[in-house]
């Protein structure tokens, strides 16, 4: 798997040519000359880290690097062009014949189960129940058994799952007035449009990898906790989750880390609130406002050495301090211009 040369023989430079305007292939050309000067070739590091992104495990961008044609020459900027148009706007029939040929044998005639377990473990650490119905009828098939098998079963691994179920939303390039998706972000957030593409291609790789396909709680702990602590994690998850569907959307992502990684004071703290708001009712209840206070001291325990009068108080005399401080209401909450005025004043927070 991955060492021969084009896994994508079926597809050639002037066919993908023909899925690409002027405009974009100029830019492409610009971009390819920017990061690889005056060589027709780029290696496989840059490859990795400008097209894939550092979120792919270094197995699966081995296997991309390769079936693309790349070599430890480096790989040549038609062969990424031919990759490229097939990731972004290859035909399921095509991408379909793609994973095929990444398990095939050496003349492309059949995948033998063995040979396709074996890389299974590799990339993904697992092999898909479903794959039992793949080999049916003996222990190798061809392309057209193996097609139908997988058009039914596109969430079978990560590769499928990422080329066949939606995973790749990138385009090449966009020659138009209109604002593209990235602009339409960074116009809504404090994230820069280059930075909402590389969170793109991480977001859909990190999603691919979930059981359930969805950028999920189980997804989302797994990515954050650590560092952040466990107590904290589902909190975090539906500061994110902003319709409530119990998954996050590429979105819900870049408008939740554009307000806690790069908004103003205000903005940081209104997303923590919501992390602390755990029945979304607009206010922190005393039983909220008791595991703000757990959560935090052991942040503070994990991280810091310093003292704080917290650390000697029992729990229920800290939560009576916070609301007798700070509830405007006195209705027993803070609403969310308490918490706020309390967390500036607060080491705590």
């Amino acid at each position: 798997m991955g060492n021969k040369e084009s896994r994508i023989g079926f597809l050639t430079y002037d066919e993908a040519l023909r899925r690409v305007t002027d405009v974009e292939l100029k830019r492409l050309k610009d971009a390819f000359k920017r990061t690889c000067g005056l060589s027709c070739y780029m290696s496989q590091q840059c490859f990795i880290r400008e097209v894939l992104g550092d979120g792919v495990p270094p197995k699966v961008a081995e296997v991309i690097y390769c079936s693309f044609g790349g070599t430890s020459k480096g790989l040549h900027f038609n062969n990424l062009i031919v990759g490229l148009v097939l990731l972004t706007r290859g035909r399921d029939e095509e991408k379909a014949k793609y994973i095929f040929s990444l398990f095939s044998n050496e003349s492309g005639s059949h995948v033998a189960r063995e040979e396709m377990e074996r890389m299974l473990l590799i990339v993904d650490g697992k092999i898909p129940e479903s794959l039992k119905k793949c080999f049916l009828e003996g222990e190798k098939v061809n392309y057209e058994k193996f097609r139908s098998w997988l058009l039914h079963n596109k969430e079978a691994f990560t590769f499928s799952r990422w080329l066949l179920s939606g995973g790749v939303y990138v385009t090449l390039t966009d020659d138009s007035d209109t604002p593209t998706f990235y602009q339409t972000l960074a116009g809504v957030t404090h994230l820069e449009e280059s930075d909402i593409i590389d969170l793109e291609k991480r977001y859909w790789l990190l999603k691919a990898q979930s059981r359930t396909g969805r950028f999920d709680l189980e997804t989302f702990g797994l990515l954050v906790s650590p560092p952040i602590h466990p107590s904290l994690s589902e909190g975090l998850f539906n500061a994110f989750d902003e319709n409530r569907d119990n998954h996050i959307d590429f979105k819900e992502i870049s408008c939740g880390l554009s307000a806690c990684c790069r908004g103003p004071l205000a903005e940081r703290q209104k997303f923590c609130f919501k992390v602390f708001d755990v029945d979304r009712d607009g206010v922190l209840s005393k039983v909220e406002i008791e595991e703000m206070v757990v959560a935090l001291l052991e942040v503070w325990k994990d991280n810091r050495i310093d003292n704080i009068p917290e650390l000697h108080m029992n729990l229920p005399d800290i939560v009576e301090d916070i609301l007798k401080s700070h509830d405007t209401t006195k209705l027993g909450h803070l609403t969310l211009e308490d918490y706020q005025i309390w967390s500036v004043k607060s080491a705590l927070a």
